[in-house]
Formats: C-alpha cells, sequence, structure tokens
C-alpha cells in the first residue's frame, strides 16, 4: 500500500467521527477570508487577528467530534440564512428580468406578480387572494 493511500484511509477514518464542512463553516471561512483581505487593506492589525479567529472557529467547528451541537448551530444558521438568501436570489432574478417582466405588488395582499412588458392594460387576478385589479404593463 502506498503512503498517500495509507494517509488518505487515515485521513478518512480520522474525519468519519468530526462533523466536517457544513454552511456555517463555508459562511465563516468566507467572512474571515474578507475581513482579511479588507484588513491588508486598510492596513488594521485588528482586522487580520479577527478574521485569523474566525478561521481558527473554522476549523474547531470542522473538526470538534461534537455533532449535536455543531448541527444544532447550523441549523440555525441556515434558518436565519435561507429567507435572506432566497430574497437575494428573487432581487437579482428581477433584475435580470426586468426588461421582459414589469413587477408589481397586489394592492390588497402585497403579493409580487409580473406581467409581460408591452402586454398593455391587463385585468389582473391575484392568485393568493383573488383581488381583481387593472395594471398597465
Amino acid at each position: 500500500m502506498s503512503f498517500f493511500k495509507m494517509l488518505s484511509r487515515r485521513f478518512m477514518a480520522f474525519m468519519s467521527t468530526r462533523n466536517g464542512i457544513d454552511q456555517l463553516s463555508i459562511a465563516i471561512l468566507i467572512g474571515s477570508l474578507i475581513l482579511q483581505i479588507i484588513g491588508g487593506i486598510v492596513n488594521v492589525n485588528a482586522v487580520i487577528f479577527l478574521s485569523i479567529a474566525l478561521y481558527g472557529w473554522a476549523l474547531f467547528r470542522i473538526f470538534t467530534p461534537k455533532n449535536a451541537k455543531r448541527a444544532a448551530e447550523n441549523d440555525k444558521f441556515v434558518g436565519w440564512w435561507q429567507p435572506m438568501y432566497a430574497k437575494a436570489k428573487q432581487f437579482f432574478l428581477r433584475l435580470k428580468l426586468r426588461k421582459q417582466y414589469k413587477y408589481f405588488k397586489c394592492p390588497q395582499c402585497g403579493v409580487l406578480l409580473r406581467l409581460t412588458r408591452g402586454a398593455g392594460e391587463k385585468d389582473i387576478c391575484c392568485p393568493k387572494c383573488q383581488h381583481r385589479f387593472k395594471q398597465k404593463a
């Protein structure tokens, strides 16, 4: 057996009881990378030290064997992050398609609707609250 295969098997055996990389660890690593870049640009040692501390925290999360606590932390983070990510994704999609569609909200319930541009004035029925109104595209 080659040295690298043996090393690979030992590492896999070591990581089998560890938490591994999850969404929170990735977010911490990205945040620490951003802080390190900002700290290097503005030359503030406190920001660089903070980024190194965040790297340490991410490594602790990755290599810790306490799976239940880390999983609970990750679930809490995902519950906080997912709605913000969905709103940002929807915003950039609307931005991309702004020349094809006109976006507007229902005046009664506020749900986001869209019409093809150039369609003229249409009678709209909101799919959520069934409110009928006119909208110009």
